[in-house]
């Protein structure tokens, strides 16, 4: 046993990696993959194929694909106010009124609710809409004519509300005498409310309309009189007072006397002034077709130094693939620098069209009220 005992205390231990297996060591733990992003909410198909017909220009196909839906009692899911809301706006756009009104009683019946109003302001070119501080927005665009009734229509239901009527002149290419008249009628009917008017622009038409009135010429009175209001409102005393002669001496009366305003500008406090200023820049308007890059330079210039801001698409008719891809890039940029965006006021059609390009990954979407 001695020997036994002796050999077994010989055994070397020391072989060369007996014990260099190292013991097993707890498993790490499962790290869970990352959650999905959730998933873009679906338009159904109708809504989808219209909203993008209408943003390339095509709105007859769009609306005839949107009454088949209806007509055909396709399935719209949980779109189907919005698919209606689209039909609303595409109708209006087309200008078929008796279609629109027959729609009204049709969707009234089924949703229980109030049906849109048609809105002849979107005939014409003018537009008229609410802005903040209790002021109203007129921008006059192409050519003032006969055409400016409607939105003059609009202007005085939305000048009940508000305290100051900015009138903006600077897209306005030609005008005739019955634009002018208009126009006229308009301005003296705030004026009998106790309206505050600003123009924007002013100068811009008056240079118009200084070309076309003709000294001696006993014709276009209201042109006349509306460059007098013109230079008036621009502080232009001494091109006032030789037009007031000339107008005197061509319609044979007494020159309108010049009258001193106030300096409008001044009277609102400075931070106000700039915040109307950074309204009227972050707004989307009109048709945006083939927008470029540069179009929306302006657009991230005004929020450089703001963490949230509200883009006002209230006046935005429509906007094409390209100038959509475009603006989505600047919005990508954006968000990627912090910013938390809200496009406000879009249209049923054009907010479809941009959820189907997944704007709402990186901007949050409010359209208006169906």
């Amino acid at each position: 046993m001695a020997d036994d005992d002796d050999d077994l205390m010989s055994l070397d231990f020391t072989v060369p990696g007996a014990f260099d297996t190292k013991p097993e060591e707890p498993a790490a733990p499962e790290i869970p993959p990352p959650p999905a992003p959730p998933a873009r909410p679906s338009l159904p198909p109708a809504l989808t194929e219209a909203a993008t017909m209408y943003a390339k220009g095509q709105d007859l196909e769009a609306m005839r694909r949107l009454e088949a839906a209806i007509k055909t009692g396709e399935d719209l899911g949980d779109s189907a106010v919005r698919a209606w809301g689209c039909l609303f706006e595409l109708l209006q756009a087309l200008g078929r009124r008796p279609a629109f009104d027959a729609l009204a009683l049709t969707f009234a019946r089924r949703f229980e609710k109030s049906p849109p109003a048609w809105n002849a302001v979107v005939d014409g070119p003018h537009t008229a809409s609410e802005s903040s501080g209790g002021r109203a927005h007129v921008s006059l665009s192409g050519v003032l004519s006969a055409n400016i009734g409607e939105v003059l229509k609009q202007t005085m239901k939305l000048a009940a509300t508000s305290t100051v009527m900015r009138i903006d002149l600077a897209k306005l290419t030609d005008v005739d005498n019955n634009g002018a008249t208009l126009l006229m009628r308009g301005l003296a009917a705030l004026k009998r409310a106790k309206k505050e008017i600003v123009f924007g622009s002013p100068e811009h038409l008056a240079q118009i309309l200084a070309a076309k009135v003709v000294p001696g010429e006993r014709s276009n009175e209201a042109m006349w009189l509306l460059l007098l209001e013109l230079y008036q409102q621009a502080f232009r005393q001494e091109a006032f007072e030789e037009a007031a002669v000339n107008y005197a001496v061509t319609f044979e009366v007494s020159p309108p006397s010049w009258e001193a305003l106030p300096a409008r500008t001044e009277d609102l406090p400075q931070e106000e002034v700039l915040a109307e200023a950074k309204t009227e820049e972050l707004a989307l308007r009109g048709q945006m077709i083939g927008a470029t890059a540069a179009d929306f330079a302006p657009l991230e210039a005004a929020v450089a130094a703001r963490d949230e801001f509200d883009v006002d698409a209230h006046n935005l008719v429509r906007i094409d693939p390209a100038s959509a891809g475009q603006l989505l890039g600047v919005l990508k940029r954006l968000r990627g620098a912090g910013k938390k965006l809200k496009l406000v006021g879009l249209s049923t059609l054009v907010a479809a069209y941009l959820e189907t390009l997944g704007f709402a990954e990186v901007v949050e979407l409010r359209s208006r009220a169906i």
